[in-house]
């Protein structure tokens, strides 16, 4: 078992490696949060809600980081109906991003 996870590790390694910047171990898990949210939730998420996860940092370094993903692609800010209020999408390029992860799974699972 321990070995499958080594294998996957690597390979997740590989891929990151290979992007032009490989996101940050905070954008990684706010990536994360964001698709688990959206995808297994089926729930709109804004920037606020981002903001209220404490335990991964302060608003400042979460907002900055909100925007680091912006700038790399995986996430778009689209605007509401309240103007103050931008709702969180992500990006082809994060859907790749979590496709390439769960190939890397599947072989480290099978080797």
């Amino acid at each position: 078992m321990a070995n499958s996870y080594l294998r996957f590790l690597r390979l997740a390694d590989t891929l990151t490696k290979s992007s032009e910047k490989p996101l940050d171990p905070l954008s990684k898990d706010i990536l994360e949060y964001i698709s688990k949210n959206i995808i297994l939730n089926e729930s709109k998420l804004v920037v606020g809600d981002i903001l209220t996860l404490n335990r991964l940092g302060s608003q400042a370094t979460l907002h900055k980081r909100l925007h680091s993903l912006v700038d790399d692609g995986y996430i778009t800010l689209k605007p509401t109906n309240d103007g103050r209020v931008k709702r969180i999408e992500l990006t082809k390029k994060a859907d790749k991003y979590f496709s390439d992860l769960s190939r890397a799974l599947e072989k480290a699972a099978k080797a």
